[in-house]
């Protein structure tokens, strides 16, 4: 597993120029038995390099490698991917300035990363670099022994103003081959019932309007590809389909509505404004993608099934696909969620069953598409990353298109993990619950430094929960009062030292600390505050905790269940 469970938009990819390009370290005998391979970047050692690896040319560009002040300037970041047999061999990486003392007294950047392929970006900016270095002295790789061996990349990318030629060393991915087509049937986890499918391609094929909308977390939401609006796998989708079916300009709606660190704990409570736009969209098609941010749910797999089984009972009876992406570690929530997509006979597409296989195979022998290629870092897909789940999707609905008929499954289908948030509806500033009471306290600001999302196909960001209360001056608590059987707090984290942790405390006696800080970036936060089999009176208070009276905190809505 990685480390993270909310993993944040990854940062924007600069020109670069590779110096090492899949270079073999590791092997070499040392007297207390760890693994030391050094590359030395001195004297002219490092123009060699880019020019070899890089095909840097330019000689002002070379002269500025030469010396540590060049080398600041020129570049902003580097970029560093190690692959092992053993993905979780444990590298660390020294990039080692020359002092003006010989090799000593000149800063060191450390790092240490699994030997899984995927790039680590160090950003030169973030490290505490001495003014008295004098040259780039060397990379420095460390390995658990000296029988150890992996083979690195590392990637130079440069400051604004400077141009430098890209060279993409894994040649382009042959999407026409027997090859490529292999890998994308391997994708194929389930048809379920193709009734629903059937009934939107009839629809498509008809003439008639239909919406197709996609669901899921920050790959939904298109993080890695660029443009990122034109090149996510969401709109790759939505313009292969008309294509497919020679769909005219306005005949489809495209919904995208992909918020990044998201689990479908969330994704449930914003169904109805995020997907259904309050009433005004009615989806034909929805593909749901959660299976890399759903380790973050609290309830493993209930908020999941309640989501399927809310699209699924919705009046139109749209069509649902399961689209399980993948992380860069070969992992994601399959094992968890399948077992829901086969209980309501569900269409499955699984990202991870199409690409891992190939991955560890030569060039020549199988090889259809790097991980580099793939991943744009450790968690979302590059462009190529994009294509690849789009023809996935498009895939299952080909072969679907050419089934004969279904039924769609009859009778009430028997829970799995639960169904208890089926019927979650949202609650903030704007929408309120009858019944429900506010006294909003010290809380009486709204916050407009709110996490923002591109939806659709839109080119500006609309920000999430934007009807919400946020502490202002004074010490009141927010109190909600109202009859409900569950409720979720959704609320704000941030990176702001001005946010503090606030105490919630339910019906006079459990009490929860809850603090914006601890994921560090500004990002939506569900948390399950009670579920119970009947609904009763509840009241809700909110508070700053102890220590933080004068700190702000903002609570962005509820997720309630009558």
């Amino acid at each position: 597993m990685l480390e993270l469970l909310a993993p944040r938009d990854p940062l924007e990819k600069r020109k670069g120029f590779y110096v090492l390009l899949n270079q073999r370290i590791g092997g070499l005998p040392q007297d207390d038995g760890v693994g030391r391979h050094p590359i030395y970047l001195d004297g002219d050692r490092l123009t060699a390099l880019a020019g070899l690896s890089g095909g840097i040319t330019d000689e002002g560009i070379l002269s500025l490698l030469t010396t540590a002040e060049g080398f600041k300037r020129l570049v902003h970041s580097v970029g560093v991917s190690v692959e092992a047999p053993d993905r979780s061999l444990p590298v660390e990486l020294s990039l080692i300035f020359y002092g003006p003392d010989g090799q000593y007294g000149g800063s060191v950047v450390r790092r240490a990363f699994p030997a899984d392929g995927a790039e680590r970006i160090v950003v030169l900016g973030d490290e505490r670099l001495l003014e008295t270095d004098r040259v780039p002295g060397q990379l420095l790789f460390g390995l658990p022994t000296d029988k150890d061996v992996a083979s690195v990349t590392v990637k130079l990318y440069v400051n604004d103003g400077f141009d430098v030629p890209e060279v993409d060393p894994d040649g382009p991915v042959d999407t026409d081959s027997e090859a490529y087509r292999a890998m994308i049937a391997r994708s194929f986890l389930s048809g379920g019932s193709n009734c629903r499918i059937k009934r939107f391609l009839e629809k498509v094929r008809a003439g008639e309007k239909a919406a197709v909308a996609f669901l899921g977390g920050s790959i939904t939401q298109g993080a890695g590809a660029v443009p990122t609006q034109r090149m996510c796998y969401a709109r790759r989708t939505f313009d292969a389909i008309c294509r497919r079916f020679g769909v005219p300009e306005g005949q489809l709606t495209y919904i995208k509505a992909g918020v990044g660190g998201t689990p479908s704990q969330l994704g449930g409570i914003r169904y109805d404004r995020d997907i259904g736009r309050d009433g005004s969209v009615r989806p034909d098609l929805v593909v749901l993608e959660f299976a890399v941010n759903d380790e973050g749910d609290e309830t493993k797999g209930i908020c999941y099934e309640s989501l399927v089984r809310k699209i699924l009972a919705q009046p139109e009876r749209p069509a649902l696909i399961l689209l399980f992406s993948v992380f860069v570690n070969d992992w994601n929530l399959k094992s968890r969620l399948a077992p829901i997509g086969w209980r309501y006979q569900l269409p499955m597409v699984d990202v991870l069953e199409a690409v891992t296989p190939q991955f560890g195979l030569p060039r020549g022998e199988g090889l259809v598409i790097t991980r580099r290629q793939y991943f744009y870092d450790v968690y979302h897909p590059a462009n190529q990353g994009h294509q690849v789940m789009a023809d996935c999707l498009m895939y299952l609905l080909d072969r679907l298109d050419r089934q004969q008929p279904m039924e769609d499954p009859a009778g009430e289908i028997p829970v799995l993990y639960g169904a208890d948030w089926q019927d979650v509806r949202l609650l903030d500033r704007r929408d309120g619950c009858e019944g429900a009471v506010v006294r909003a306290g010290s809380f009486t600001l709204t916050d407009t430094d709110l996490q923002s999302v591109p939806l659709d196909a839109e080119n500006v960001n609309t920000p999430e929960f934007p009807y919400n209360w946020q502490k202002g001056p004074g010490t009141e608590s927010f109190v909600l009062e109202l009859d409900c059987s569950a409720l979720q707090l959704v609320f704000k984290d941030s990176g702001d030292p001005s946010f503090g942790a606030a105490r919630v405390r339910w019906d006079g006696g459990e009490e929860r600390l809850l603090d914006p800080r601890e994921v560090g970036w500004t990002h939506c936060h569900a948390t399950v505050l009670f579920r119970e089999e009947t609904p009763r009176r509840h009241r809700v208070e909110i508070s700053m905790a102890e220590g933080s009276e004068d700190r702000t905190f903002t609570v962005l809505g509820f997720g309630y269940v009558l």
